[in-house]
Parts: structure tokens; sequence; C-alpha cells
């Protein structure tokens, strides 16, 4: 099998994002009847192009597909449907029981381990915030990681189409237990499709899987789009994709394919990703977040262990869930602590007009490798770009 071709390529899955975010701001703005009338036109749209060939019909084809979505289905699951009172009811009983087992850190432990941040006070939010650890509050990919590299290693097999349909049961239970949010979509999908790279033995295109996981996360959420939950998310990923690897290529190469470099370079690129959202929807950025983070990462697989499966055994074996709840509850405890005591004045940053934000994340697209052509040159139009979207941001107020 050839390894260095791709299962999926970015131009038809960058389409099938494209095509997604359009039906579902379309379908946020039309009447059903003219969302219909567009699916009557993208139907022999889609054959057309797959007929020719060209890679541009998966855009129409997830345009389609999101429309009916939205359509058909409800933009939510009905409040008494079984599924959803099912739902319901399993989230309110881990919520319950996390309340139940961390006492006084009851309300970080709903925040990291079930995504539910309502029992956080105003004095724990400015906390938080001002040390950069509230983004733990909000379930996103190294949570999913975590869990689903514990919790699915015991189940792992060699049959691919079994190896991929228990990876999305356990994905589609955290996803519900934490509420559905955007960032566990995308964190979801994401791994799913790098299960299927994995599995086919080709090489990974991470373009096409930020693509790939964006077009499904609008097909499950079509209005999520409008939330600064999968903005945020997503331009987080977006900036590992285009430059985690570029980053890490800095430290020395004895310690270039080490946990650190890997952490700091993601992180890092991650920020880079944000750097406007932040702006725009905060005004502020906590420099110090960047370190803190890294330096509590060896906590959260213990945090998301022991507090996991205590939550989830409490209602069957309280005693057994009070001594799994207690490595946990020291964790949380330690983020706590350096969350209450850290001291560090964050940045205040000028808010960005949009226009800039497009300015900047079109600079990123060009110093990124997917538009060097010649890698052996700098990306003078995309840095001459983002010299020009910073210059704006600060002013243009």
């Amino acid at each position: 099998m050839d390894e260095r071709r791709p299962i999926f390529h970015t131009r038809p899955t960058a389409g099938a994002a494209l095509g997604a975010i359009l039906a579902a701001i379309l379908g946020s703005l039309a009447p059903d009847w003219v969302l219909l009338a567009v699916c009557a036109v993208l139907i022999p749209v889609t054959v057309f192009l797959f007929r020719r060939r060209n890679a541009c019909f998966l855009l129409p084809l997830a345009m389609f597909a999101v429309l009916v979505r939205i359509v058909l289905l409800p933009t939510e699951l009905p409040k008494d449907g079984s599924a959803a009172v099912f739902l319901s009811n399993l989230r309110g009983n881990l919520l319950q029981n996390a309340d139940a087992l961390f006492a006084d850190e009851a309300a970080a432990a709903r925040g990291i381990l079930l995504g539910d941040s309502s029992a956080v006070t105003a004095v724990e939010h400015a906390q938080y915030a001002k040390s950069g650890l509230l983004h733990l509050f909000a379930v996103s990919g190294l949570h999913v990681t975590i869990l689903v590299g514990m919790f699915g290693k015991p189940v792992r097999t060699e049959h691919k189409a079994l190896s991929i349909g228990v990876l999305s049961l356990i994905l589609l239970f955290l996803c519900a237990v934490t509420g559905f949010s955007a960032s566990v979509l995308r964190a979801a999908f994401t791994l799913i499709a790098l299960r299927i790279y994995t599995l086919s033995e080709r090489k990974t295109d991470m373009p096409s899987v930020f693509c790939f996981a964006m077009a499904a996360t609008l097909l499950v959420e079509p209005f999520a789009y409008q939330t600064v939950g999968f903005r945020l998310s997503f331009a987080a990923m977006g900036g590992m994709v285009l430059f985690s690897r570029s980053f890490r290529k800095a430290f020395p190469q004895i310690v270039r394919n080490s946990l650190i470099a890997h952490a700091l370079s993601g992180a890092t690129a991650a920020t880079v990703g944000m750097l406007p959202l932040m702006a725009y929807y905060f005004g502020t950025l906590a420099w110090v977040s960047i370190p803190l983070s890294i330096l509590l990462i060896p906590t959260m697989p213990i945090l998301l262990l022991f507090g996991f499966l205590a939550v989830l055994l409490y209602g069957v074996a309280p005693h057994v869930a009070a001594v799994l709840s207690y490595p946990a509850y020291g964790a949380i405890k330690l983020i706590a602590i350096v969350a209450e005591n850290l001291d560090v004045p964050y940045l205040n940053l000028p808010k960005p007009h949009p226009a800039v934000i497009v300015l900047y994340y079109a600079a990123l697209l060009f110093c990124s490798r997917l538009f060097l052509p010649n890698r052996k040159h700098p990306p003078w139009i995309g840095l001459g770009l983002l010299t020009g979207s910073i210059l704006l941001w600060f002013l243009i107020q």
C-alpha cells in the first residue's frame, strides 16, 4: 500500500468544510422552502461534478447534507424524547456524583471532567482566567485524547471496522456526558479521522483531518459556528495544523522529538491561531498559560482517569468511587491552588476589527507550508500580510 498518498486530500475536504459553513449560514438566515429549493439545485450540480471526477463535488454535497439536516431534524434534541431524557438524566447524575465526591472542589471537578462551568463563582472564574487555566473547563482535544487512550486501549482490536466502531462508541459516550460541545465534537471527529489513517497505513494529511472535523461537526450541530467555543476550538486546531511542525523544528535536534518540544510547539501554535479571537471576545491574553499548562499536563491523566471512573461508579459502588476520587481530588486541588495564588498580570489587547481578523488568518495561511512552493525562501507575502494585519490591529479601533 502506498504510504505516501493520503486517503483524503486537502482540496476536496476543504470544499466539504466550506460547503458545510455556507449551508449553516444559509440555514440560519433563510426559511425552509428556500433551503429545499437550494437542495434541489445542489443535487444535479453534485452529480455533474462527480461524473466529471471533479474533486470539488464534495462542496455541494456537504451543503446538501447540512441543509437536509437543518430542514428535517430539529436543531436541538426534543426535551421529551426518550433519548434526550436519557442523556439529560445521565449527565445530571454524573454532575451530582461530582458534587458528592469532590466537596469544596466540586465546581472545578464539574468543569474539568464534564465541561460544566455553571457552578464556578465569579471569583474562581477570574482566578482561573488570570492564570490562563480557564481553558481546562472546556473539555477538548487534550481531555478526549487522554480518556480515549486510557479507556480505548483495553478494547483495541486488529479488525479495522470493529476498531473504528469501538472508538466511535467511546467518543459518542464522551460527547453525551459533556453536552455535545463543539470542542468535544471537533476532537472526536479528529480522532476518528486519525484512526482511519492509522488503520489504512497511509500518510496523514492534517489539513484534510481539520476540514473533515469541521464539516462533520457542522453536520451534527449546524449552528455551532455561531458559538465562541466552535471558533476558538477550530482556530486553535488550525494553528497547530499550520505551525506546530514548523515551531518544533526551531528546537535543537537533540530535543526536537521530546514531549516538551511537542507540547511547547503545539501550545504556541494554538495560541497563534486563537490570538485575534481571544482579543476580540475577551480583550486579554494570559501569557503564562503556555508554560503553566505544560507544567500541569502530567496531572491531567491522573485527574481524568480516576475522576472519570469515580463519577461513573459512584451510583453503584460509592465506597470504591470515593477511594478512586482521592488522586483526582489531589490533582484538582493542586490546579486550584496554582490558580488562586498565581498573581501574574495578563496582557490587555485591543479589540481587532473583523476585517483585521480576516487579514490575520489570510496571512497565517500564506506563512504556512501549504502556501510555500519553495520552502527554502521565507514566506515574504505572508509575513507582509501578517505585519500589515498587526499594524492595522492597533491602528483601527
